[in-house]
């Protein structure tokens, strides 16, 4: 199955072992486009460096909140919209019932948006200020092409762009690492970038499965059933493509509106 990339899988079904295969190939994809697009960007090389203003980081935080509080919402719709696959997948239903929970009751209720709220005061930011912030368009088109792909786009294209969230998790380790070394801020005031790390990429001490080890498992199982199915002008490898590209382009918007550039440009 070496060259996984740019295959079609409608109808295909895949041994375990080649399943293991594409999703590898997947993620290696995903990681080199987050490193290219994301990391190395202009918002997150100064972030890097401590040149970043705090004013960039406040645009940013303010627009994440957003993104936030709806995206997370779109979890227990998926769950419905997806329930016939899951039913017949008992242990993957099991994750997939405490992904959503999770999102809603950890630490405690409603849940991680809690947390945005908290990072967003140690940020300077009051909750009227996030609550009832406009969103910049770059950073709603994130959002947005999520929608899209729920509401119009088959279950694998659901699932393929959302395993986007193993580049979100290394992205909260560098942000968070960004906010200690360059910035100093005390590890009490970065908890945010802690728990978000943690939930992606760790297996918590519930046995709550890492989010992101939840959608690479559900991808696999739709390739070995040969449900891999996207439409035309998509693919697997497409769908990651496009959500890193909005992920990297809410940053983008953020540092063109703190400089006064592109649609900001005075």
């Amino acid at each position: 199955m070496a060259g996984a990339i740019g295959k079609d899988y409608f109808g295909k079904k895949l041994s375990p072992q080649e399943s293991e295969v594409v999703v590898a190939e997947l993620k290696e994809y995903l990681l080199k486009l987050a490193d290219r697009w994301l990391f190395k960007g202009r918002f997150h090389t100064e972030l890097g460096k401590g040149t970043l203003p705090m004013e960039a980081i406040q645009v940013f935080w303010q627009n994440w909140y957003g993104f936030v509080a709806e995206i997370n919402n779109f979890h227990g719709v998926a769950y419905q919209r997806h329930l016939p696959f899951f039913k017949r997948h008992p242990e993957l239903q099991k994750h997939f019932a405490n992904h959503v929970a999770d999102e809603m009751i950890h630490p405690k209720p409603p849940g991680h948006i809690r947390i945005v709220l908290e990072q967003g005061r140690n940020f300077g930011l009051t909750e009227d200020q996030m609550i009832e912030y406009e969103m910049l368009p770059e950073c709603r088109a994130f959002l947005e092409y999520y929608r899209g792909v729920l509401y119009e786009g088959t279950m694998a294209e659901w699932w393929a762009s959302f395993c986007v969230e193993e580049a979100v998790g290394h992205w909260g380790r560098f942000f968070g690492g960004a906010l200690r070394q360059a910035y100093k801020m005390p590890e009490e005031k970065i908890v945010y970038f802690r728990v978000h790390a943690e939930a992606d990429l760790e297996e918590h001490a519930d046995g709550v499965m890492a989010h992101a080890d939840l959608d690479w498992t559900v991808l696999r199982k739709m390739l070995e059933e040969g449900r891999a199915d996207t439409r035309p002008g998509f693919s697997l490898e497409y769908c990651l493509r496009m959500g890193t590209a909005y992920f990297a382009w809410f940053f983008e918007g953020v540092y063109q509106y703190i400089n006064k550039e592109g649609l900001y440009k005075a």
